[in-house]
Parts: structure tokens; C-alpha cells; sequence
């Protein structure tokens, strides 16, 4: 039985594939390139008693086995949540998933018609080409609702227009949200017929979450590899992969090189990876990946005294006035997210490219920034005692192009030429996965690792949209 892992990257997919592999006693090396924190885009970042979760990160699943991993991992370490999020739009704030009463409320009756009648005539003249993300929400919604609720804050996300992005993005993402579900819940609700519990839904009402964070539940998962035999090295930024008579090796920024092992498992961008990899991939291939890109986002957090907020973990900003596209509510996901009730924090999301001009900006002009959009949206907030706090994160989301899954079927090719190498999470195998999806694809690597040969197909994970899910699924 091979032994050695080495193990590049301690997200949630590096470190659920490390402790796995530890428990069934393989040497295992992890190598994070954050000189302090883990859990990647899963991490908490602590600052003077605020407490920040990068992106927001709900706790539920379809995969039982993922979440009995999650609470045997931190037990009664997890609080229960009710979701609420809201859009706003056009000064007004909406219920999301939408509701059609509430729209009706919120909207003229000139707007309430054009939707209907957009809608109405795409079920009737369906578009006969649907290629595009923008092609695929007209063909669902109608053009009217398509820029009311989705163009503007999908075009801030990934910074460019909606016809090109991929189809498959909001295949994946904008799961059972349709005109037709939402007319008939209304009509239910005039009735008064009640609703079938075990109806699917597109997203849950409830959810579990770490009381202190998301990067709890990744501390605890470090200790246990650590416990268990193995190693994580913080600041240890991977240049280069090498097979070499059938062992591997890695190369970091600092000059230093890795022991050989039998495997690698990644979690790191599939673009800087394929550069580095030796022997080289074909030059046709490489070619083709020059196209992985991903967008990066950062989170500018007001920390102030103010007991009242809104009621929302989270808002989507609808509104091309402003560049901020969501804003989170910290206190509200978890009341130990801030020093005392006293206190309120917020964290302004702003997705941009780390190259560009915005990312460079300094954290004042940021969080002046920040400030001038949370006044204009008319949030509750207050100066007194404000302190700010700027943290960015790379590689946040992989953009999906009309080409990404051409650039998969051949990239699943090429590996078969590198035996041992093991892809795995969000940017390992650049699918916009979510953090349970991360943790499965992980398992999968390790059992595969485990097998000694492929018995089941990480890159099939999230491929069905997997966060649908039923009243039933969820109990168990």
C-alpha cells in the first residue's frame, strides 16, 4: 500500500482529504500558501473581537456523509439558523427566493405587467438557442425579470456580460426558481391550500453553522491531522510538480522542495498548477488552459456600535448605482461573531481582478468606500466607534466560459499521463463548487487513494446541481 500523500492546499477539500488519509495512516504533508489561517474561503478572520466569514457559508448538504463528517468533527459546536436573504432592487428591498405577492407590493403595475407578459412570451416563442447564462434566465423568466433580478448583480460578480457566460452556470446555480412554481404558491396562498412539505426546494430555509465561524470547524480539522501523524505548513506557496519514477515532489516560491511521496492531491488553481507541472502537459493543452479564469473578490468589514440592524444574513445588491453586489450581517449568522450585542459588523463584498485598479486601491479608500454605499443603500449604521478592515481573497470564483467543459473532458485526458495526481475542491477541479460539494470531492480522492485505483468520479460531484434537495433528504 503506497503511504506518502502530499497534499497542496488546507481549504476544505486539503484538509478533509489530509485527515481522512491520516486516520487510515498515511504520512501525509499538507501545504497551505496563507502564512496564518486555514480553511481557504472557508476561513474566519479574527480582528480586535469581530469575527469575519469570507463569502458566508451556510452548513447543510444532500450528502449525509458530509455532514456526519462536519458533526462529528465539531459536535455541539454548531448553532441553528434561520436563513433570510433579500434583493435589493430599485430602492426596495425583495424576498429571496422571490415571492410573487411580495413583487406585486413592491412594484408599479406597469413593472408587474411587463414581467408577466416577458414571461408570458418566451413560454410561447421559446428562444430556439440557449448557449449563454443570459440566454438561459430569458428562457426561464422572460427578458423583463432577467434585468430586474439577475443581469446587474451576475455582471459585478464576474465582471463581464452575461451572454458570455456559460449556460452551465446558471444551470448549476439558479436551481428550481421558476415563474410558473412561484404563480401557483400564490395561488396556494390565496386559497389557502397548503403547501406539500416534501415539494422541492431551491433553497433551504434552515441551516447549521459553527458557533464562532466557518473556520472553527477547519482549526479543528488541522489539529486532528496533526494529531493523527501528519504535518501542515503554513506559507509554503507551491511553483512547481514533479513526477519522477513514479514519485513526487514540489517545488515552493521560497527556493525549498518537498520530500518525495506516491501522490499529490491539489486544491490549488488548476492554471498556476498545469505551469508547473513536469513533465510538461502537451503544448495543445496548455494552450487551451490559458483560459481558466477566475474572479477575485474582496470583503471590506465595518465594525461599529449599534445594537439594531437588519434582519438579513445576507443582502444581494441589485442596483448599478453602487459596485458593492452583497452585503453580509455578521451578528446575524452568529451572535459570537462580535464582541457583545452592542455591536454590529458588516461585510461589503466587491468582486473585482487582482490586477486591476480596484483591488490595488488602499484599505482607506476602500472602507471610504464601503461607507459612502451602506449610507446610500440606508442600512442602519452608525460612526460611532468604526473601525474597518479589508481582506482579499484570489481565485475566489472560476469562471465558467462557453469552453469550460470542452477544457475538462480534455484536461480528465491529459491526467491519466500523471499517475498519483489527484484533483480535488473549488479550484482544484475549477467547478464552482460549494464547501459540502469541496468535502465530497475530497472523500472521493481519498477513497480512491485508499482503493488503489478510481472507483468513483470526483469530477461528478455538483454535477446535478446537488443543493436541491427534499423536506426528506434533509432529515436524513
Amino acid at each position: 500500500m503506497s503511504k506518502s500523500i502530499l497534499v497542496i492546499g488546507a481549504g476544505p477539500a486539503g484538509l478533509s482529504a489530509a485527515h481522512l488519509l491520516c486516520q487510515k495512516g498515511y504520512q501525509v504533508s499538507v501545504y497551505e500558501a496563507d502564512p496564518i489561517d486555514v480553511g481557504g474561503l472557508s476561513k474566519t478572520v479574527e480582528f480586535e473581537g469581530f469575527s469575519f466569514d469570507i463569502g458566508g457559508h451556510r452548513f447543510y448538504t444532500k450528502a449525509k456523509e458530509v455532514s456526519d463528517y462536519w458533526h462529528e468533527v465539531l459536535g455541539d459546536k454548531f448553532i441553528r439558523r434561520t436563513r433570510l436573504s433579500r434583493i435589493y432592487y430599485n430602492g426596495k428591498f425583495f424576498k429571496y427566493p422571490l415571492e410573487l405577492s411580495d413583487v406585486l407590493k413592491n412594484l408599479s403595475l406597469f413593472q408587474n405587467a411587463s414581467f408577466l407578459l416577458s414571461y408570458i412570451k418566451v413560454k410561447v416563442f421559446p428562444r430556439k438557442r440557449v448557449k449563454s447564462f443570459e440566454d438561459w434566465i430569458i428562457s426561464q423568466f422572460g427578458t423583463s425579470l432577467y434585468l430586474a433580478f439577475f443581469k446587474s448583480y451576475t455582471e459585478k460578480v464576474w465582471g463581464m456580460p452575461c451572454h458570455e457566460i456559460s449556460k452551465d452556470w446558471a444551470a448549476q446555480r439558479i436551481n428550481n426558481l421558476n415563474v410558473t412554481k412561484i404563480l401557483w404558491q400564490f395561488i396556494q396562498k390565496i386559497l389557502g391550500i397548503q403547501r406539500d412539505k416534501n415539494a422541492i426546494k431551491s433553497l433551504i430555509e434552515e441551516f447549521d453553522y459553527p458557533r464562532k465561524g466557518p473556520g472553527m470547524l477547519w482549526d479543528e480539522v488541522k489539529d486532528l491531522v496533526i494529531k493523527n501523524g501528519g504535518t501542515v505548513e503554513f506559507g509554503k506557496m507551491v511553483t512547481g510538480l514533479e513526477l519522477k519514477e513514479g514519485k513526487w515532489s514540489l517545488k515552493f516560491s521560497d527556493g525549498s522542495q518537498s520530500q518525495s511521496a506516491d501522490h499529490v492531491i491539489s486544491s490549488a488553481p488548476l492554471g498556476t498548477l498545469l505551469k508547473g507541472l513536469t513533465p510538461p502537459p502537451s503544448s495543445t493543452f496548455l494552450k487551451m488552459a490559458e483560459n481558466y479564469k477566475y474572479r477575485d473578490f474582496l470583503t471590506v468589514v465595518l465594525m461599529f456600535k449599534k445594537r439594531e440592524t437588519f434582519p438579513d444574513n445576507w443582502i444581494y445588491i441589485h442596483d448599478p448605482k453602487v459596485q458593492v453586489a452583497r452585503i453580509q450581517n455578521y451578528k446575524n449568522w452568529s451572535e459570537e461573531m462580535v464582541p457583545s450585542l452592542d455591536y454590529t459588523s458588516y461585510g461589503l463584498e466587491y468582486f473585482c481582478q487582482k490586477d486591476d485598479a480596484f483591488w490595488s486601491q488602499s484599505d482607506e479608500e476602500l472602507s471610504n468606500l464601503a461607507i459612502k454605499e451602506i449610507e446610500a443603500i440606508g442600512l442602519p449604521f452608525s460612526r460611532d466607534g468604526l473601525k474597518t478592515k479589508v481582506v482579499r481573497m484570489p481565485y475566489a470564483y472560476p469562471v465558467y466560459d462557453h469552453d469550460h467543459q470542452k477544457r475538462a473532458q480534455e484536461l480528465q485526458k491529459e491526467l491519466k499521463n500523471y499517475p498519483g495526481l489527484h484533483l480535488a475542491g473549488r479550484n482544484g477541479l475549477h467547478r464552482y463548487n460549494n464547501q459540502d460539494h469541496s468535502i465530497k470531492t475530497a472523500m472521493i480522492v481519498a477513497e480512491n487513494i485508499d482503493a488503489g485505483k478510481e472507483i468513483k468520479d470526483p469530477w461528478k460531484v455538483n454535477q446535478d446541481a446537488l443543493y436541491l434537495e427534499t423536506e426528506e433528504e434533509r432529515k436524513g
